[in-house]
């Protein structure tokens, strides 16, 4: 028998899936850097975000075993009942329950209720993955603030484990569930390794710049389109676009604005690309952009770094002083002005300004990717 702590982690979407982004690639990298220190299984759905086909190659309702050794056992659309959840997770007795989302029906509530009930020695612990950023929460908000006074009300959190990726995501769960609440930092693992790069062709006056992302009202997406209306006709940008399209109707008001475009910018949405894959949508492109309502980590963004492309994001993310180091640019979303001229500083950039934005953007990869305080943060969240 092994001595290692089970840990069981409740995601919504899981691998082989990659439309949902950033909280998969999370979990991945947890279980890769970690699966040595404690014994992982994940208890998931069947199909992918926004799919209704279930993953080919694999067993529903049933455990699989992936390719890098780990347990996972994948719930179908019709099997996602309280009695199924109890079954699984009481036969699995984790020491620990992680579950990765704050507003999950199926992958939080449930299987904390049944945590509660059955299995009182188990600790759990909830990764909000920044829900709970004001960003976040403006997002349907009424909804949301509903949920959380109904879940004080109801104790549904109490003595829970929560695991903030930044400091500014440890004050955003105290704001909502006061200074008494279990809260500890550990920032999320990342499994992509720092590219060696060679320098790309960048002539003044041209940029090819890409957004990769979930396309939602979240990512602001809009707003890029806006700001390229007001770039000079002297400078030339191509817009890659990768992402998962959430919203029909989001959607549809971005292809509205490309319509507005002038002839300086050129538009090409690419569909969407596995993460594992990540590297050949940063390989053709120079700058990435993504100025988004919140971030508790953004692997996007620690991706583009790594692969030597310089980011222009929001101040909505743990990533801070951008310009300084030469890794690219972070403003307020209020503040339209500064993102344009970084986009047409961008663009005005020729080869050998470039290859110092390059180098600085590797380099604060780097930093951040080969910090062992993280890995050390990360397995303090699960030992203690």
């Amino acid at each position: 028998m092994s001595s290692r702590k089970k840990i069981l982690i409740a995601i919504d979407w899981y691998l082989p899936g990659y439309k949902a982004g950033g909280p998969i690639r999370s979990c991945a990298s947890i279980i890769n850097c970690l699966k040595n220190d404690f014994d992982f299984a994940v208890i998931t759905s069947d199909t992918d975000f926004s799919d209704d086909k279930p993953y080919e190659g694999i067993n529903s309702d049933a455990w699989n075993i992936l390719p890098d050794g780990t347990r996972v056992y994948y719930f179908s659309k019709n099997n996602l009942s309280q009695k199924s959840f109890r079954e699984v997770i009481q036969k699995e007795k984790p020491d620990i329950l992680y579950m990765n989302s704050f507003f999950s029906q199926n992958f939080t509530l449930k299987p904390l209720k049944i945590a509660r009930k059955y299995l009182p020695e188990c600790k759990c612990i909830i990764a909000p993955r920044g829900m709970l950023g004001a960003g976040a929460l403006a997002i349907k908000p009424l909804k949301k603030l509903a949920f959380i006074s109904l879940s004080k009300m109801l104790a549904t959190f109490d003595k829970v484990r929560w695991h903030a990726s930044t400091e500014q995501e440890a004050k955003e769960i105290k704001a909502i569930f006061g200074n008494r609440a279990e809260v500890r930092v550990a920032l999320n693992l990342s499994s992509v390794k720092p590219a060696v790069a060679e320098t790309k062709i960048k002539n003044a006056g041209h940029l090819n710049l890409v957004f990769f992302s979930r396309i939602s009202k979240k990512k602001n997406l809009h707003l890029v389109l806006e700001w390229l209306k007001a770039i000079p006709q002297h400078l030339k940008i191509i817009f890659h676009i990768y992402g998962t399209l959430e919203d029909d109707a989001y959607w549809s008001q971005c292809n509205d604005l490309i319509k507005l475009l002038p002839q300086n910018i050129a538009v090409e949405y690419k569909g969407v690309v596995d993460a594992t894959h990540s590297e050949s949508v940063f390989e053709n492109n120079h700058f990435s952009i993504l100025p988004t309502m919140h971030e508790n980590y953004g692997h996007a963004i620690v991706e583009s770094l790594a692969f030597g492309v310089p980011v222009i994001i929001s101040n909505n993310t743990p990533w801070h002083g951008l310009e300084a180091k030469f890794a690219g640019f972070d403003f307020p979303l209020d503040n339209q002005q500064h993102f344009i001229e970084s986009l047409i500083k961008s663009a005005s950039m020729d080869q050998e300004t470039y290859k110092v934005w390059q180098h600085g953007a590797m380099e604060l990869a780097k930093e951040v990717l080969n910090n062992s305080d993280t890995v050390n943060q990360n397995k303090k969240l699960f030992a203690e």
